[in-house]
């Protein structure tokens, strides 16, 4: 199946209009809409983080459907190194339904999940 239909797919197995994965992504409707027939070439990893975002999809997932991943090495997990959440909220640019996560929201995260991971002995 080529990347443009398994676009299309995960969109509507999610359930949202184009209008909607282009408000929660910041990619334009238009943009999806030619993506979605076949009008476009494959988008940059950037586009399809952005996709992902809008679409409550893994990026992991469009970055193999877009042909930039293999398949093998995401799916065996004893491959996968840990990420300390902690340093990725800190040190990247954070995401969420495309907006960009102020210092404010990430030290609200930080407090949120410690208390919620912290644990009494």
């Amino acid at each position: 199946m080529l990347f443009y239909e398994q676009l299309k797919d995960i969109r509507k197995q999610r359930g949202f209009t184009i209008r909607e994965v282009a408000g929660r992504s910041g990619v334009s409707a238009a943009y999806i809409s030619q993506l979605e027939s076949g009008q476009r070439g494959t988008p940059s990893p950037d586009i399809l983080q952005k996709l992902s975002e809008g679409l409550e999809s893994s990026y992991a997932q469009l970055m193999q459907i877009a042909g930039y991943l293999d398949i093998e090495p995401l799916a065996q997990d004893e491959h996968r190194k840990p990420l300390n959440l902690r340093v990725v909220l800190r040190e990247y640019q954070v995401v969420l339904d495309g907006n960009l996560l102020t210092d404010r929201d990430i030290q609200w995260i930080e407090r949120m999940l410690t208390a919620m991971f912290s644990r009494e002995l």
